[in-house]
């Protein structure tokens, strides 16, 4: 459970991120999130807004990037991982960008994602559509997060209990995985993969459904969000 840090006396000082990546980040804190203790993921897609557009100029960059890196750490030490942010720009009207976390409390996601939603980056945007879910099961994002990832609706009818929950299943070429998430009658099936090709193609990877178009984007940086939103 996470320390009351909105609270300015409760804590620690957040440290500052550096430019650190979120997963060396996680190594070097100890804190082990794919020992099948998180059990939840948040998935959350947002789109720039034509009204209040996110606006940047030299001088902004780096304290804006620094912003948002310094609460991927802050909720790294409250347990909940940032996997991933994603570039869905161009796959979809309504998206152009994607974050995956996890962690072993809902709570905890829920506000680790308005800690990330205060930031300067991320104020201006609209957050277009966000699923939070169990793995009831198996291990939750085992491994690296892979170049690049898609979001679609699954069927939950024929999930066993065994199969439930977010897991991984590596493919014969070994570049793709595949997590399920359940939240109630919802199912959400996330694909990972090294080359873009293995999750557009006919039978691929990412199940399609006619009332949810996938989420697919590139694995992306802190910094690289910039040019994504801009």
């Amino acid at each position: 459970m996470r320390k009351n840090i909105d609270d300015p006396m409760s804590g620690d000082d957040t440290v500052a991120a550096g430019g650190l990546d979120p997963l060396a980040a996680l190594d070097s804190t100890g804190d082990d999130l794919s020992d099948g203790t998180a059990p939840f993921s948040l998935l959350a897609a947002f789109r720039v807004s034509s009204s209040h557009p996110v606006t940047l100029d030299g001088r902004d960059v780096p304290g804006s990037v620094r912003e948002l890196e310094d609460v991927t750490l802050e909720v790294l030490d409250e347990g909940v991982r940032v996997r991933g942010w994603y570039d869905v720009s161009g796959f979809r009207a309504d998206a152009d960008l994607l974050v995956w976390l996890q962690g072993e409390a809902a709570e905890d996601l829920q506000w680790s994602l308005r800690q990330l939603r205060r930031t300067a980056l991320m104020l201006p945007l609209i957050r277009t559509w966000s699923v939070l879910g169990v793995a009831q099961e198996a291990v939750v994002g085992e491994g690296d997060p892979k170049l690049w990832a898609s979001v679609a609706s699954a069927s939950p009818v024929g999930v066993s209990s065994a199969g439930a929950g977010l897991g991984l299943a590596e493919s014969s070429l070994g570049v793709t995985s595949t997590s399920l998430l359940l939240a109630g009658d919802q199912a959400v099936r996330v694909s990972e993969a090294d080359d873009l090709e293995l999750l557009l193609e006919p039978g691929g990877f990412t199940p399609s459904s006619p009332d949810f178009a996938p989420f697919t984007g590139r694995s992306i940086t802190t910094a690289e969000i910039i040019e994504v939103l801009q």
